[in-house]
């Protein structure tokens, strides 16, 4: 069996490391760099992050390749959930397009770009990290952040940038705030009260 056909045995495998794949080929470092940079060239594996790859063939035979990516983005840096503007466009309350898939962890800030798209990561502190459901579809286990908690996510990181809360500048934001349930409303500002800033719960007072 040639080293190439030797990648079948990930086609079932959402995520696997460089040790891993060498552990199966049972090769020396250099031919194990010489196959990872020739599969990369043929497009027969991706790089998902420095180390971490998964096959062509899986990703193409995944039926919901955006579940796939929202699962990867927990994956890439944990602990993390799917939040700020990648969930508030889901839920239609962002208008802008959004580019990269958000999430918020307890690391350090960072973004990864790869073939199949850019994930970005925040950083938040563990008081803060919460408010999130870990949902299940089919094979995927995904964190997600509520709507109320994606939007307190989201306008904890603009409110160094306001120099003012005001409604003029809630307006500026162009948020589809009919998607709000008063449950979110609610949710929203407990959040803000448990956060304790000045600026966020003026932000409460004005949503």
């Amino acid at each position: 069996m040639n080293q190439l056909a030797k990648l079948t045995v990930f086609k079932d495998v959402a995520m696997f490391n460089r040790q891993t794949l060498q552990r199966v080929l049972n090769i020396g470092n250099n031919a194990l760099y010489a196959n990872i940079k020739r599969w990369l060239k043929k497009g027969e594996l991706i790089q998902l992050k420095r180390g971490w790859y998964v096959t062509k063939n899986y990703y193409l035979m995944t039926p919901g390749k955006q579940i796939y990516l929202e699962w990867l983005a927990n994956k890439l840096k944990e602990p993390s959930y799917l939040s700020m503007e990648y969930v508030l466009q889901k839920y239609n309350l962002l208008s802008e397009a959004v580019y990269s898939i958000t999430s918020v962890s307890l690391k350090k800030p960072k973004s990864f770009i790869n073939n199949l798209g850019q994930f970005s990561y925040t950083n938040i502190n563990e008081k803060l990290f919460k408010g999130y459901k870990v949902k299940q579809v089919g094979e995927y286990d995904i964190k997600e952040a509520s709507l109320a908690k994606a939007l307190f996510d989201y306008l904890y990181y603009k409110k160094g940038k306001l120099a003012k809360i005001t409604q003029d500048m809630w307006d500026d934001l162009r948020l589809n705030m009919d998607v709000i349930t008063d449950e979110d409303r609610n949710e929203f500002i407990k959040y803000c009260l448990e956060e304790g800033s000045k600026k966020m719960i003026q932000i409460s007072k004005i949503i």
